[in-house]
């Protein structure tokens, strides 16, 4: 199957108006080398780059970041035979621009974010039919990833430079900026406030049932947690390649360090963390079409930050889920016919 090969990158972020906890270079104590099995999937789907994946409820939800004509499948799991597929690639009004990520609310409700209608969908649970369409706010800039704090609030990171996140109600109307950039540099003021937002740009993922908020750095290699139940920075963590690193042209941050994480997921009491730490020196030395997409280190570390494991994966993935109570994980890997990868993970105390 030909591939379409495209690396992710730029783009923005912020922090809290209160003095932040810095963590010098973190390190892993604990090494382990994983091999995954692939999960064959019984009905065919054409998958271009299939960049993150949920799963509840014996059914398994895979967005196609570039899907020829539907951007998200749901799977049936693990028979992994197509329930359905939807969020219809086109113009219309109950069609997609571009789908950034897709959340699930507890009562299996799908939500995804579309950046260039500037839009959060949901579906309701069991069914490819549209149920609400919620614009955002003009006031936002374009928003390129999203989490679900309840039913009725969203956690979008700021791309201004002004706040690290708004949270946004089910009108699309922001409620709440909280946090800045947790920049550690002497800002440059000859650096647009939108470049060094576009240079900082997050992944995050947010548990409702302990209110941690983990936001990772598409650039470099930091990773920030916040309690947003209590509105406080719990740590901000800085590996051995530091903040992101950039070139400014104009209003644009042109990377010039690594590419550096690229999903997160906050669990139970653990955070993971999907880690790729490839230069872009490299990056553009390399052919397009035979690039090697994704990362294969999972860093996994408590609520607080603390590192407990470091996971090297013998594939490279774009993004995971975890099943905590069998202690697995599911990772999409676009590098290869078998996209899907199943990981036995160590039971962590």
């Amino acid at each position: 199957m030909k591939k379409m090969k495209i690396t992710l990158f730029i783009l923005l972020s912020i922090s809290l108006s209160c003095a932040a906890p810095h963590s010098s270079e973190f390190q892993f104590d604990e090494k382990k080398n994983l091999e995954g099995k692939p999960v064959l999937i019984e009905d065919t789907v054409y998958f271009r780059y299939p960049f993150r994946i949920r799963e509840k409820d014996s059914l398994l939800y895979i967005l196609d970041l570039h899907g020829p004509d539907f951007y998200c499948h749901t799977f049936k799991y693990p028979g992994m035979s197509l329930e359905n597929s939807y969020a219809h690639k086109g113009n219309g009004p109950e069609e997609f621009l571009r789908v950034e990520n897709i959340r699930l609310n507890k009562h299996g409700a799908i939500y995804l974010l579309d950046a260039n209608n500037m839009s959060i969908s949901i579906y309701k649970s069991f069914t490819d039919s549209l149920f609400k369409r919620i614009n955002l706010s003009e006031k936002l800039i374009r928003s390129l990833d999203f989490t679900l704090i309840d039913d009725s609030l969203y956690a979008i990171p700021d791309y201004s430079d002004k706040y690290r996140v708004n949270i946004i109600n089910n009108n699309g109307n922001i409620t709440k900026q909280l946090f800045i950039i947790p920049t550690k540099k002497r800002r440059d003021p000859n650096i647009p406030d939108i470049a060094l937002a576009q240079a900082w740009r997050p992944f995050l993922d947010y548990n409702p049932d302990n209110g941690i908020l983990a936001m990772v750095t598409q650039l470099g290699q930091v990773i920030e947690i916040y309690n947003l139940k209590t509105n406080e920075i719990i740590n901000i963590l800085y590996g051995k390649f530091g903040e992101p690193e950039f070139a400014n042209q104009g209003a644009y941050a042109v990377p010039t360090g690594i590419m550096g994480y690229s999903d997160v997921h906050v669990g139970r009491d653990k955070i993971y963390t999907l880690f790729w730490g490839t230069s872009f020196k490299n990056i553009r030395k390399e052919d397009p079409h035979n690039r090697i997409e994704g990362g294969n280190t999972i860093q996994v570390f408590s609520l607080k930050g603390t590192p407990l494991l470091e996971y090297s994966l013998d594939k490279y993935i774009t993004g995971f889920c975890i099943d905590e109570k069998k202690n697995t994980l599911l990772g999409l890997d676009v590098n290869n016919e078998h996209h899907l990868i199943e990981y036995q993970l160590s039971i962590l105390r």
